[in-house]
């Protein structure tokens, strides 16, 4: 499994567990118009449960500006790389 998969695999992990939603599947393009429960509240609890898991910190300009997982994903996978 490459890295950025991994990476997905545990967005997926997370979401499932903060949505409460243990059947839910993520994709690079889930977005918070496809998911359910995903809303501005949730997106909170949800960046900073990434944030812990992966021990980055999103700047609040890609917090904007990320439009789906795949942004998620990428950032995380950029910053491992650092």
């Amino acid at each position: 499994m490459d890295k950025k998969a991994e990476i997905l695999k545990e967005i997926e992990s997370i979401f499932r567990r903060e949505l409460d939603s243990y059947g839910l599947k993520i994709s690079y393009n889930s977005s918070a118009a496809s998911v359910e429960k995903w809303d501005s509240i949730t997106n909170l609890i949800l960046i900073s449960a990434i944030e812990e898991k992966f021990n980055v910190t999103f700047s609040v300009d890609a917090i904007f500006t990320m439009e789906n997982v795949g942004d998620m994903v990428d950032y995380i996978y950029l910053n491992s790389l650092a």
